[in-house]
């Protein structure tokens, strides 16, 4: 006959009642911990390149308001404040001539940066003024825009290409000599026969820019 092994028994009995205890037992959460300290800022980096030289002459601001192709009316304002630096560029689109009379200036600006085919969009004015600051001051103003896309809310666009303007009014024309520096505000009509929408349009602006007086060379 075996003998019962009390032992074994015993052993049995204590790991259970060490499991029970410790199953009994509820873990408490530790105290939280102060919170990390942020970081320094880091230094700021260089400005990048930016379009200084091609729009330190000023600028034109254009508004439009009219019909649509489909016969939506519209309305859209836009700064034009790119030009360029090549010689033949200067002479057409940012020069004041005296002559006998007056002055004449030609100044023509792009919505962005100029290239030959994907940034033509512009406009150019040419504007006579005789007798300039005096009494019987006479101010002609004709302005052409060039190959601008109007982009509209309901996301549709359409291009506005101008060759002339009617009922032109120039307002608060000044001209400084010494610093070339020429401003006014302007409205006008573009007949729906002289632009691409086939409808009449309202011209606005506001022109602020600095011109050039151009040295003849010797030809």
């Amino acid at each position: 006959m075996k003998s019962y092994n009390y032992i074994h028994t015993y052993k049995i009995l204590l790991v259970c009642c060490f499991g029970l205890l410790l199953s009994s037992c509820e873990v408490e959460d530790g105290a939280t911990g102060i919170d990390g300290v942020n970081g320094i800022d880091g230094i700021d980096g260089t400005d990048g390149l930016g379009f200084d030289e091609i729009t330190r002459f000023g600028s034109i601001t254009v508004t439009l308001e009219g019909t649509r192709p489909d016969n939506q009316s519209f309305t859209d304002s836009e700064t034009f404040r790119f030009g360029a630096l090549s010689p033949d560029f200067l002479t057409e689109g940012n020069t004041v001539t005296p002559n006998e009379s007056g002055l004449q200036f030609n100044v023509r600006r792009f919505l962005s940066a100029p290239d030959d085919a994907f940034q033509s969009a512009s406009t150019i004015f040419q504007l006579l003024v005789t007798n300039p600051g005096e009494a019987n001051q006479i101010v002609d103003f004709d302005l052409q825009i060039f190959n601008y896309a109007v982009v509209s809310e309901d996301l549709t666009f359409f291009d506005v290409t101008s060759s002339s303007v009617s009922n032109a009014d120039v307002t608060d024309f000044n001209f400084n000599n010494e610093t070339n520096t020429l401003t006014f505000s302007f409205t006008a009509d573009i007949p729906a026969e002289l632009n691409t929408t086939s409808n009449d349009i309202s011209v606005s602006g506001e022109v602020d820019v600095i011109v050039l007086k151009e040295i003849p060379g010797l030809e």
